[in-house]
């Protein structure tokens, strides 16, 4: 699964928004539902519906041991 990720409105940083997500799932959120969550950036509590956020390129699923670029 990837991060949820959303930019703080104070800092204009990019951030977590604690949740994960499949990219398919993600896309299927309404855009209207205002999801709150605390800021990791500012510690602010924050709103962000799907229009604000995308999901992280990187996988974060388990660590099977094995580097798949080097595998063979």
């Amino acid at each position: 699964m990837a991060d949820i990720m959303t930019s703080c409105p104070t800092l204009k940083v990019p951030v977590k928004t604690g949740l994960t997500t499949e990219t398919i799932v993600f896309e299927s959120l309404s855009s209207w539902i205002e999801v709150p969550f605390r800021c990791p950036a500012c510690r602010k509590i924050h709103r962000w519906t799907q229009k604000d956020a995308w999901v992280d390129g990187h996988f974060n699923g388990p660590d099977f041991g094995f580097n798949l670029e080097t595998a063979s």
